[in-house]
């Protein structure tokens, strides 16, 4: 069968990694390290999908100001170039569990149904600059796509690797 008219539901993870709108920074941090997975779907107790996590929104709480903002301003032929704030960034230990998954999640995500192709799920990848798509049935998270699933695929399909 063409890869690209492949169904999602034949290549994606169905074992997902999953936090909850509780879960710490903490958590979230040591979790992400230890999966070394940089986006997490965000479920409810019913295994609906309420959005997800990633660096970049960690990383933007802690931004005085917006990336878009900060792009406009360096842009100011009067204004010093910012420093990169991913490296300055004030922190104190509290909120590690202060700050909660609710605080940092993205509810503007794009996720993709088990009944689409796989050129689809790349075609969305490659307009919205990702790599790692939620998979749904209705509203329930039931895995995840991501580009290296796609390829591990393809190299079964060309032995490149065992099937």
């Amino acid at each position: 069968m063409d890869i690209k008219k492949l169904p999602v539901s034949q290549v994606m993870n169905r074992e997902v990694t999953t936090v909850k709108p509780s879960t710490t920074l903490t958590e979230l941090i040591k979790l992400m390290q230890k999966t070394n997975q940089h986006m997490l779907p965000v479920v409810d107790e019913g295994n609906d999908l309420l959005g997800i996590v990633n660096y970049r929104g960690i990383l933007n709480i802690f931004r005085p100001f917006s990336k878009s903002v900060s792009e406009i301003v360096e842009r100011m032929p009067f204004v010093e170039k910012v420093d990169d704030e991913d490296l300055d960034l004030d922190l104190s230990p509290e909120m590690g569990t202060l700050i909660v998954v609710d605080d940092v999640i993205n509810t503007n995500y794009i996720s993709i149904k088990e009944t689409s192709t796989i050129q689809e799920a790349r075609r969305l990848m490659k307009l919205h600059n990702v790599e790692t798509l939620p998979v749904v049935s209705g509203k329930k998270l039931i895995g995840v796509i991501s580009i290296l699933d796609i390829l591990v695929y393809v190299f079964k399909e060309h032995y490149i690797l065992e099937k």
